[in-house]
């Protein structure tokens, strides 16, 4: 069996001396197939999970402005980059949690102003704002 549940023929000595004790496989009987169905069952439901979730934050991040106050110059020009981890950690403040690896930023967050973010899982998108406000 692969990481995909998929059914691969060896020989047995091979199987029974190799891939069985290191755990690179199991054999398939029947009772660690049904088990294995049950297995891909319990990751197809996990997998629902996740998309449903990820819907929902992408609804609350729609037409949702981020404002993130940091330190900047007379001129604007920010101390540090906003980066996606940034982006992601003041949203996890105000309750919505995001893997900042879904986050993207059209251009580099270097002055104090509007900015264009983009939350994407798969096919799942919501564009939203990146305010950033000088302290």
């Amino acid at each position: 069996m692969s990481a995909n549940f998929n059914e691969v023929k060896f020989l047995l000595a091979y199987a029974r001396n190799f891939l069985v004790p290191k755990k690179l496989a199991i054999l398939a009987t029947a009772e660690n197939l049904k088990e294995i169905d049950e297995l891909k069952k319990k990751k197809a439901l996990t997998i629902q999970e996740e998309l449903q979730k990820m819907k929902e934050v992408a609804d609350r991040l729609k037409d949702y402005r981020l404002i993130i106050e940091t330190k900047a110059d007379e001129k604007g020009n920010l101390y540090a980059a906003i980066m996606p981890k940034k982006i992601g950690e003041a949203l996890r403040e105000r309750g919505i949690e995001v893997n900042p690896d879904y986050l993207e930023i059209f251009n580099i967050i270097k002055k104090v102003g509007v900015h264009q973010a983009l939350f994407k899982y798969y096919d799942i998108e919501a564009k939203f704002e990146v305010e950033t406000v000088r302290v």
